[in-house]
């Protein structure tokens, strides 16, 4: 019973150590296995970022590579392109490399995922047909076969990035859901093992000591850190997956701008386009010619106008050569330019021309005469491989030949125009002047140099040119219409002249107003003539005393209103007739009989008359007639109505000096104070002579007061002689004279004194006295805005008589 109990314990002994040990066995292949799988799903797992890195880095570099090719193939010229070749080859490279990693990272981790190796490996394709794609192009673009990008191939291009993309993006779908599938996968597994662990552990744990208990608690611990270390993967996997969200949007942003990009490629090629036909367009229409020539002489291109300017076609371009030119050139001289003279040569080595003119001329054909302008271009190639041109030489040129034959023509014109003394000048449509003639030079002063270019207003008009004749002339030049007029000018020295204008537009073949010719003359002599007479027409129609103007023939050719007045006629009805209509028939006669001898005579004739009036009363004139040198008469009358009753009245009460007859000191004061107040009415102005005869005394004592008579006499008719009609003459006693002259300024007193003692000298000696006589006189002048009595007068002129004879005295002295 014991051995059978020993023995049965000692086989529940062994029972319980198989079960243990086959507990710790299976304890052990279950952590074994657990650490294996969990170790190779770790390493799987965490391998997928690196390969979603690496896949999505080939995205970028994809579409750098296929943006910088499309910028490398539309850059318009070398050297834009090399930053965009340069670019481009550096993505390239990075890209081979992506490719290469991304290669060895799918072999290692191949058998995790077939699927994702499958996906890698079609997406690293698509990839190099991008590059292969783009290789192509590029290339074919650097031999010169093909030009820039079109449409297509740009659609091309971008279609097929997109398609690397959609396939990038489905391919990091894939790794996500597959690390998804195997996490999950290791998760359930996990807890099946542990399930299998625990049970394990709690039947170690009801069966084996605390020890190994411990052993499975540690292993769980190490399970559960194995745990949390996946956590930190998953956790890993978002961060990756949230980066690749960045990287898409990234990828997005990069896939607008280079839609933009394209777009904009699209309008400047387009705009380059128009711009070229524009510019085409532009060099058809210009009425200039233009011609690009190498400078081997061979011509590239011409527009229109210059195969009309010519006179040549385009086959005779196409086929000139350098050594067969198609024209014979003269400088402006006329002299023959060899090849190294010409205009292709001169702009080769002087780099331009400006406004030189040439002839040319093709075998028998008119000559042409062309102003020419030309400069240096440099020959852009961008073409691939392409080398330095030489440069291009671009002449521009009008024909000038009708302007040159009116240039020679000018020319002629301008030797007679020089000799003539009209002032010529010529201007251009803005009226700027471009030419004028030696005789306005002479006139005005100004030179051709200092006016070119200036109008003539600038120049000439002044302060007190009139301005409405200013206007009337602009207003003709606005409507182009001749001008004729007289306007005041001034000098260069600022001197005044009267200039006469003739001004004429000269209009083109279609109208148009091209140039204006002025043909002046200096009228400014005439001008102060015909002021002087107007000046004079005006003091005659004002004064109160009786004018006419008698031509050669006897009739009136003026007549103002103070005579007009006179005879109670309009000064219209007295115009061309005769002057004698104005007295009476027996008065007329005794005129023509024995005044007018005398005026054809002595060139003058003062004296007394009576005129007619329409009513037949006869007027009491002061009749005065003076001979012009165009052989008419010059009459003035005054009326000495008043007068001639004051005479009459004065004759009862002896107012005549009964020596010399002249007024004596009573009439004189009548008459005098008269007349002094009429001129105070009139606001006229009158001088006082006051004076006495020099050394009478010696006369009287040495021959005798009949000769001293005889001297008072001569200087009374000096006087009546001398001085007019109207003035008023008087001996106030002994050898003292006076006379009132009415209407006289006091500035003319010292002529008149002059005169009156000249002709006293001249009448003694012809009356043969035997004396030594002279008359010295002092005057006072009459204002009637200042007006004196005459007892002021004369004591103001016997104050200047006796200034006149200490002055005479001190000379004598002296």
């Amino acid at each position: 019973m014991p051995t059978r109990a020993a023995g049965a314990q000692s086989g529940s002994y062994k029972r319980l150590a198989r079960l243990v040990t086959l507990s710790l066995v299976a304890l052990v292949v279950l952590g074994a296995t657990e650490w294996v799988w969990v170790r190779r799903a770790t390493t799987e797992i965490a391998s997928i970022p690196q390969r979603t890195v690496l896949v999505t880095q080939q995205r970028m570099l994809a579409t750098l590579v296929v943006s910088n090719s499309i910028a490398l193939m539309q850059a318009p010229s070398a050297p834009e392109r090399e930053p965009w070749r340069i670019a481009r080859e550096a993505a390239r490279q990075q890209l081979d490399s992506a490719i290469s990693q991304l290669g060895r990272a799918t072999a290692k981790q191949a058998q995790a995922s077939e699927a994702s190796g499958v996906g890698q490996a079609r997406v690293s394709a698509q990839i190099r047909e991008v590059v292969t794609r783009t290789n192509a192009l590029v290339a074919a673009r650097r031999s010169g076969e093909r030009g820039p990008l079109t449409e297509a191939e740009i659609r091309s291009l971008v279609a097929l990035n997109d398609s690397v993309s959609a396939l990038v993006d489905a391919v990091n779908k894939s790794e996500l859901a597959w690390a998804a599938v195997r996490t999950k996968r290791l998760q359930t597994g996990q807890t099946v093992v542990f399930l299998l662990i625990g049970g394990v552990l709690v039947l170690l744990t009801l069966v084996v000591l605390r020890p190994v208990a411990q052993r499975l608690a540690g292993m769980a611990e190490l399970l559960s850190a194995s745990n949390a270390s996946l956590e930190a993967k998953s956790r890993e996997l978002e961060d990756s997956a949230t980066e690749l969200a960045a990287q898409n949007h990234e990828l997005l942003q990069q896939q607008l701008v280079m839609e933009q990009h394209r777009q904009l490629m699209e309008e400047l090629q387009q705009s380059a386009t128009e711009r070229e036909a524009h510019h085409r367009s532009v060099l058809e229409s210009m009425a200039e010619g233009m011609v690009l020539v190498q400078a081997d002489g061979r011509i590239l291109s011409w527009n229109a106008s210059a195969l009309q300017l010519l006179g040549v076609s385009d086959a005779d371009m196409h086929a000139r050569r350098p050594d067969r030119p198609l024209f014979a050139i003269r400088d402006s001289h006329g002299a023959l330019l060899q090849a190294d003279q010409s205009p292709l040569a001169h702009v080769l080595s002087r780099g331009s021309i400006n406004g030189a003119e040439y002839q040319v001329q093709r075998g028998d054909a008119p000559a042409r005469w062309l102003r020419l302008n030309a400069r240096l271009v440099d020959n852009i190639d961008d073409s691939p491989g392409a080398t330095a041109s030489p440069r291009l030489a671009v002449l521009t040129f009008v024909d000038i030949t009708a302007e040159r034959t009116k240039e020679q023509q000018l020319r002629s014109l301008s030797v007679a125009v020089e000799q003539t003394d009209q002032a010529i000048a010529m201007s251009d449509a803005a009226l700027c002047l471009t030419w004028v003639n030696g005789a306005w030079t002479r006139t005005t002063g100004y030179t051709l140099d200092e006016v070119r270019g200036r109008r003539p207003g600038e120049l000439l008009h002044g302060p007190h040119t009139a301005a409405e004749t200013v206007e009337r002339m602009r207003a003709a030049v606005r409507m182009g219409e001749s001008i004729d007029t007289e306007v005041l000018n001034y000098r260069k020295d600022g001197t005044p002249f009267w200039m006469e204008v003739h001004t004429t537009p000269l209009r083109d073949d279609h109208g148009r107003i091209s140039a204006w010719v002025s043909v002046q003359r200096d009228v400014t002599a005439r001008k102060e003539t015909e002021r002087e007479r107007q000046q004079m027409a005006a003091a005659l129609a004002v004064t109160n005393d009786g004018i006419g103007i008698i031509n050669a023939g006897g009739a009136f050719e003026f007549v103002n209103h103070a005579l007009a007045r006179l005879l109670h006629l309009r000064p219209g009805t007295l115009m061309h007739e005769s002057w004698t209509r104005c007295f009476a028939d027996g008065e007329a006669r005794r005129l023509q009989r024995e005044v007018l001898p005398q005026v054809m005579r002595l060139g003058a004739w003062t004296g007394e008359s009576e005129v007619q009036r329409m009513a037949g009363d006869l007027v009491p004139v002061d009749l005065s007639i003076t001979m012009l040198p165009t052989g008419g008469l010059i009459c003035m009358l005054r009326d000495v109505s008043d007068r001639k009753r004051a005479e009459a009245q004065l004759r009862t009460q002896a107012i005549r000096d009964e020596l010399t007859q002249l007024y004596n000191r009573r009439g004189f004061f009548q008459v005098a104070t008269a007349e002094l107040k009429r001129q105070q009415q009139r606001g006229g102005r009158a001088v006082l002579l006051y004076g006495d005869a020099d050394r009478f005394k010696q006369v009287n004592d040495q021959h005798g007061h009949e000769t001293g008579d005889q001297v008072l006499k001569l200087i009374a008719d000096v006087m009546q002689t001398h001085l007019r009609a109207t003035d008023v003459i008087a001996r106030l006693g002994g050898d003292e004279f006076t006379a009132l002259l009415p209407d006289t300024d006091e500035c003319s007193a010292p002529d008149i004194v002059r005169k009156l003692q000249e002709a006293l000298a001249d009448a003694v000696r012809r009356a043969g006295l035997p004396v030594d006589v002279g008359l010295s006189l002092g005057f006072a002048g009459f204002d009637a805005s200042e007006p004196a009595d005459l007892d002021t007068l004369l004591r103001l002129a016997d104050q200047a008589l006796y200034s006149v004879k200490s002055t005479r005295r001190v000379q004598i002295a002296a």
